[in-house]
């Protein structure tokens, strides 16, 4: 029904392209799908007290709890919702096992960032009562910023400086792009190793706001 509209290029993309992107970009950001309540859940119930004499790392057995939670709604949501858009609707993916790897190592790179998003978000339970407006707050700048409503090739020009230095277009847009094939896979090592620096960055301020928390929580405890 739309195909004589198919050869119409808008910012590089055909209509085929946006329905892939569409399809593909809900797909990832389902895949993320973790809960971001849990630091705060344990910081009001005291819970969060046992976290200090595990010899454990919080920040990994949090990201454990919430590769559990994706892995369901990956299963249940994602693989539904890409076998049935692959029938219903006209979507082109380049099936290339070298891009299928990059893709599923900038996928998990991008997990890993928006883990860590989500874990600096919720340490600042040790610093307010409710947090849930910086939590509404986090998820609009994600979703827009990372290409969640439309391609950040659609962004008028004023705002591109902003996004390129902000981490979002590496936890969604750019895993979603390595796998559509409009990334050359010339460029996709570029594109992990900045996502490696983002981890290297957001782990640092994790670090220094998980140290802090438990220095504020042990204040409040007496």
């Amino acid at each position: 029904m739309y195909s004589q509209f198919d050869a119409t290029v808008h910012n590089g993309f055909t209509l085929t392209a946006i329905i892939t992107y569409a399809v593909l970009v809900m797909a990832v950001r389902i895949s993320f799908t973790m809960d971001d309540s849990i630091i705060y859940r344990k910081v009001m119930d005291g819970s969060i007290a046992m976290e200090l004499i595990r010899p454990t790392s919080f920040f990994f057995m949090n990201l454990a709890e919430n590769v559990g939670h994706s892995l369901f709604h990956i299963m249940a949501r994602t693989v539904p919702i890409v076998i049935i858009s692959i029938f219903l609707f006209d979507i082109s993916i380049p099936f290339e096992p070298v891009r299928f790897l990059a893709f599923l190592f900038s996928f998990l790179a991008g997990y890993v960032l928006i883990s860590m998003l989500n874990f600096a978000a919720g340490l600042l339970a040790f610093w307010f009562v409710e947090i849930f407006p910086f939590m509404l707050f986090k998820y609009a700048l994600f979703t827009f910023f990372a290409g969640g409503i439309v391609p950040i090739d659609f962004f008028p020009e004023f705002l591109k400086p902003l996004v390129n230095i902000l981490p979002f277009q590496y936890m969604l847009y750019f895993p979603t792009v390595i796998l559509t094939g409009r990334i050359p896979l010339t460029e996709v090592h570029s594109i992990i190793i900045a996502q490696l620096m983002w981890i290297l960055i957001m782990g640092v301020i994790c670090t220094l706001m998980w140290s802090a928390g438990k220095k504020k929580l042990v204040i409040q405890g007496g």
